[in-house]
C-alpha cells in the first residue's frame, strides 16, 4: 500500500471516530465539521498528488472540472462573462459534495429507514445545492456509487436499490464510510481551491484553470500560480482585433479634439 493510500486509510479512520463522537455526544450524525479531521483533510491534499489522494471511491476533480467547464461556457456567452450564476462554481459544488456526504451518512447509519430509500429530484435541497452544479449524468452517477437508480415509474425520482447477490444494487457499509469521507475530502478540496484563489473566486475561467491544474497533480497554490500563467498567456494569443483598436483610437481623437466642456 502506498503512503498516499495509508493517509487516506488513516483519514477514513478519523473520520469514523469522529463520526462515533459526535452522535454519542449529540445524538447528530451530521456532515462532518470536526477540526483535527479537517486539518488532517488538507495535510493530505496538500502534501500528496491530488489524484492520489482522492483514492477513496471517488474522483471529485473530473467532476468539478466537468462542471466548471460547463458554467465556463455558459458564462461566456452572457454579460460580465467569466462569473459564475448564483449556487454554482466551487462554493456550490462545495455544498452539492455536502448533500452527498450526509446522503451517504443516512444510507451507512439507518438504511432500513424509508426516508432515505428514495431521493427526490424536486425537493428543495435537490433544486437549492445538486441542481445549479450537477449535471444529470453526473446526479446519476454520483448517487449510483450510494445505490441509487433512476425510477422507473415515478420522474424526478431516484430510488434506492435492493442488495444483489451478484453485484449491483445498494453499497456495503464499508463503502458507504468510505464514499462519505470522499465526499468530506472533496468539501475540503473545493475550501482549498477557493482560499487560494481569492479575489478570482467566482469567475468559472479562473475556477476550471485551477481544478485542471490539480488534475495534472499540483499543490494548490502551485495550481493557482500555473493557472495565472495559463490565462495571461491565453490573453496573449487572442486574435488581434483591428476594428475594436480603430473604435478606440477614434474614441481617444474625439476626446484630444474637444474643446473641453469640463
Amino acid at each position: 500500500m502506498s503512503v498516499c493510500r495509508q493517509r487516506a486509510g488513516d483519514l477514513v479512520a478519523a473520520y469514523s471516530r469522529s463520526l462515533e463522537q459526535q452522535i454519542v455526544g449529540r445524538g447528530s450524525n451530521l456532515a462532518c465539521r470536526d477540526e483535527e479531521v479537517w486539518t488532517q483533510a488538507e495535510g493530505l491534499l496538500r502534501d500528496a498528488d491530488a489524484q492520489e489522494a482522492h483514492c477513496l471511491g471517488l474522483d471529485p476533480l473530473r467532476v468539478m472540472a466537468e462542471s466548471l467547464a460547463a458554467a465556463a461556457a455558459a458564462a461566456g456567452g452572457a454579460a460580465g462573462a467569466g462569473r459564475v450564476r448564483t449556487g454554482g462554481g466551487l462554493q456550490g459544488l462545495e455544498k452539492a459534495f455536502e448533500v452527498l456526504e450526509q446522503a451517504a451518512l443516512n444510507l451507512y447509519l439507518g438504511p432500513w429507514r424509508d426516508e432515505y430509500k428514495v431521493v427526490k429530484m424536486y425537493s428543495g435541497m435537490f433544486t437549492h445545492f445538486i441542481k445549479p452544479v450537477l449535471s444529470m449524468p453526473q446526479v446519476e452517477k454520483l448517487f449510483g456509487l450510494l445505490g441509487y437508480q433512476a425510477s422507473s415509474s415515478r420522474s424526478e425520482q431516484l430510488r434506492l436499490q435492493a442488495p444483489a447477490g451478484g453485484g449491483g444494487g445498494a453499497a456495503s457499509p464499508s463503502d458507504l464510510l468510505c464514499l462519505s469521507c470522499a465526499f468530506f475530502l472533496a468539501r475540503r478540496e473545493c475550501r482549498l481551491l477557493r482560499a487560494a484563489l481569492g479575489k478570482r473566486e467566482g469567475d468559472a475561467q479562473w475556477e476550471l484553470s485551477v481544478v485542471r491544474e490539480r488534475q495534472r497533480g499540483h499543490g494548490p497554490q502551485a495550481a493557482m500560480d500555473n493557472a495565472k500563467k495559463s490565462l495571461a498567456s491565453d490573453q496573449l494569443m487572442q486574435p488581434y482585433d483591428g476594428e475594436a483598436e480603430s473604435q478606440c483610437l477614434r474614441m481617444c481623437s474625439a476626446g484630444n479634439d474637444s474643446s473641453g466642456v469640463f
